[in-house]
């Protein structure tokens, strides 16, 4: 099974929860390609079972929350009917980003099947259950080399 970790990042957050998503999702037996949003291949979109979406919060500390990089993201072809999981990082508050980010993607017509915000002091813990809840509702991926 084939998965692709498409990130917008600005100090680096954001690509290495999708460094950390790809590995984990390496270590399932998926087949993973880590991606900025402007080095994505259509075929690479077009062959995988599974996409993660990423970008940081942006905004004030309190309020004004907002996607970062949306201008990019919206520059993804039509997502249609994958399987997508959204994520985004932040310092102090997220606010509803993450619904944002949901909903452009559900726009580019994913099928977003979960979301999550990672504090970006928190990675280590919230990554691997992040990736963890993705695979129970795609289901996990056999092991490379496996055989029935």
């Amino acid at each position: 099974m084939k998965a692709v970790v498409i990130f917008e990042s600005r100090t680096g957050n954001t690509q290495r929860a999708a460094e950390m998503i790809g590995g984990e999702l390496r270590q399932a037996g998926y087949e993973v390609s880590v991606r900025p949003v402007h080095g994505i291949k259509l075929t690479e979109i077009a062959e995988a079972d599974l996409l993660a979406v990423g970008t940081w919060v942006d905004g004030l500390v309190l309020f004004g929350h907002r996607p970062g990089g949306t201008a990019k993201l919206m520059t993804l072809p039509s997502l249609h009917h994958k399987p997508v999981a959204a994520f985004a990082t932040y310092k102090w508050y997220p606010g509803n980003c993450i619904d944002q980010i949901a909903d452009l993607l559900a726009y580019k017509g994913a099928d977003v099947i979960h979301q999550r915000a990672f504090n970006k002091a928190q990675l280590d813990v919230l990554v691997p259950e992040f990736v963890d809840s993705v695979l129970a509702t795609v289901g996990a991926a056999e092991p490379a080399g496996a055989t029935a």
